[in-house]
């Protein structure tokens, strides 16, 4: 007897998901244009990989409005790098900066949703705790989301350009800017409509890594915020599940070759757990 091997994106759960939350997504507003961003940062168990990735939000070209950090009850020493890391950085930035510390573990999607509902911007940029932004990052999307007002999403996907690296001297040799791969007014999204949805099978149909995209706080009020319960997501992880649900209610819009950050590929600490 042949065994029904379920596909990694279900469209029945898709279309469930669309109904109930279409009302809300008619009665959203994004900003036009948008003027303002936060980065908003969850982290966990990454305290050796944090001065880096700091680094990389010092450095934009345009600051961010506010940066968000969520230290999520981390083990090792986060919370303590974290407080020294900002009590540094305050006098020399124009940005906001705050830290939320969990009392107890709330996994990714829960403290995302707390770090983004102090957000008092019209944007949301997510940088995960152990990547690299890109320098220009800030000021690319921003332009891009003036570009383009009426998507709910921008992101990068690996493309043509993966930009992977394993320990600080590989990313020493990568490159730091959107522009140094594209002009960023010659930068081309891919526009993903609602309809695009139905044909999606696997995650990596829609994927996009989770650093450098960004979307209005309004969008993410519509779809319900992040899911912190693994049943009740569209697919498995939280960040994708995030990216998939926004795109089922709007407009999303991808950079298919040029990549927005770095990525490390080799500090997971928890087996996917926390995600």
């Amino acid at each position: 007897m042949r065994r029904y091997v379920y596909p990694e994106i279900r469209q029945r759960r898709i279309r469930a998901f669309v109904s109930e939350h279409e009302q809300a997504a008619e009665s959203t507003h994004f900003p036009n244009p948008a003027s303002s961003l936060a980065i908003v940062v969850p982290c966990y168990q990454h305290a050796r990989h944090l001065e880096t990735m700091v680094t990389s939000i010092k450095r934009q070209s345009r600051p961010p409005d506010q940066v968000i950090f969520v230290e999520d009850h981390s083990a090792d020493d986060s919370a303590h790098i974290l407080h020294e890391l900002i009590e540094e950085w305050k006098p020399r930035t124009p940005s906001q900066l705050m830290l939320i510390r969990n009392e107890q573990n709330l996994g990714q999607a829960a403290s995302l949703n707390r770090g983004i509902e102090e957000a008092e911007t019209d944007l949301i940029m997510i940088v995960n705790d152990d990547d690299y932004l890109l320098h220009d990052c800030v000021e690319v999307v921003l332009e891009l989301f003036r570009r383009y007002p009426d998507v709910a999403l921008i992101g990068a996907r690996f493309g043509e350009y993966p930009l992977q690296f394993s320990g600080d001297e590989a990313l020493a040799r990568l490159p730091k800017l959107i522009r140094e791969f594209l002009p960023p007014e010659q930068l081309e999204l891919d526009l993903r409509q609602t309809e695009c949805v139905s044909k999606y099978r696997r995650y990596i149909d829609f994927y996009m890594t989770h650093t450098g995209s960004c979307f209005p706080k309004s969008a993410w009020k519509a779809v319900g915020g992040y899911q912190p319960d693994k049943k009740k997501r569209l697919v498995q992880f939280s960040d994708q599940d995030f990216q998939l649900r926004v795109n089922a209610l709007f407009p999303v819009a991808v950079s298919p070759d040029v990549p927005f950050s770095c990525w490390r590929n080799d500090s997971s600490v928890d087996a996917e757990l926390n995600s």
